[in-house]
């Protein structure tokens, strides 16, 4: 992938009713309502060469190296090197504390921070900011929002969004659903459940079983927690996946035992695409990983040019179906985590 996805913010009802293409919309901030990428300049190339430190969750899944390599692509478009690190578990808050403590330390130019904890990482971003270091938060920001910009998907819209599908076309208005989490700490995964129980909540004869259950990003534990929500709830008609390794646990599970439950959820690799070619994931919302990345060198290149930047930017999203896993636009969306994925045909 050599330039950043064109995929548009707004949203069509007819498109989320048949999964087609759902954008964000855009959600409010203080001042007004969130920019979007679509209508973003372009910086040129600095006459200075600078140096950012790129921190996510972790280094194990497709969609992190995907963030990656949105900013190593701006980086060489614009004359910037990129240094990434992650811990080897999206649940090493200590160890990702500390590797931004070491970037600040180190006095890079800036800094691209998706945050394990919304919490817990004020304080070393608080650091880097009184050292002048800009910081750019992506996916998973900072509660209050103290980043000079936070580009996202509007997790809690796009999840409602999902969930109006579900009830709609999976659910027939009626049934069951549980939610598989990865943790409860990220504000991701506060705002993706959060979504989807306010989307469902539109429908009087659907209900939520059981609490929500936490994978803690393992595909094992997640195939674990589905094998006792399948026992438990023999009714069960849903299964919603807040991110791809809490999506792949219930697939895995779902099609050891046959049972007739579908899955919907977040993100995606091509083991998720296997599923959804399968019918056992029925859809998936993909954001733009690439973007996140890409966008969030700009964003450090305007600040540091003293240009304004939005406190807030919302990424595109797209979800994705069985009907439309065939089309460009859920190509292109898929290629935003895996670069080399081919549409069939």
């Amino acid at each position: 992938m050599k330039k950043p996805s064109t995929l548009r913010s707004g949203l069509s009802g007819a498109a989320i009713a048949f999964g087609v293409a759902a954008m964000a919309a855009p959600v409010a901030f203080a001042g007004g309502k969130a920019a979007t990428v679509a209508n973003l300049p372009k910086p040129g190339k600095p006459a200075k060469h600078y140096h950012f430190d790129l921190i996510t969750k972790s280094n194990a899944s497709p969609y992190w190296l995907a963030v990656r390599e949105g900013a190593d692509a701006a980086g060489k478009k614009f004359g910037v090197s990129v240094s990434f690190n992650a811990p080897s578990s999206g649940t090493d808050l200590a160890a990702q504390i500390g590797m931004v403590n070491n970037a600040v330390t180190a006095g890079p130019d800036g800094i691209i921070l998706a945050a394990q904890n919304p919490k817990a990482l004020l304080g070393p971003v608080r650091n880097a900011l009184k050292h002048h270091i800009p910081v750019v938060t992506v996916d998973s920001g900072l509660s209050p929002n103290i980043s000079d910009c936070f580009r996202a998907t509007s997790n809690v819209e796009a999840a409602a969004h999902l969930a109006k599908y579900t009830a709609d076309h999976l659910m027939n208005k009626k049934g069951q659903y549980a939610i598989v989490d990865f943790n409860h700490t990220a504000s991701t995964g506060i705002e993706r459940p959060t979504g989807f129980m306010k989307g469902m909540k539109s429908y009087s004869s659907i209900k939520k079983m059981g609490p929500i259950q936490y994978s803690q990003n393992s595909i094992s534990k997640g195939i674990g927690i589905t094998t006792n929500l399948l026992t438990q709830y023999p009714k069960l008609k849903v299964i919603f996946g807040a991110n791809d390794r809490a999506a792949l646990g219930p697939a895995e599970a779902i099609a050891r035992t046959h049972a007739k439950v579908k899955v919907v959820g977040f993100d995606a690799d091509l083991g998720e695409i296997k599923y959804i070619k399968d019918g056992i994931i029925q859809a998936s919302i993909l954001q733009s990983p690439y973007d996140m990345g890409y966008y969030a060198v700009v964003a450090l290149l305007d600040k540091i040019a003293g240009k304004a930047i939005p406190k807030r930017i919302d990424t595109p999203y797209f979800m994705l179906t069985p009907s439309n896993l065939d089309t460009k636009q859920a190509t292109k969306a898929i290629q935003q985590y895996a670069p080399k994925y081919k549409q069939a045909g």
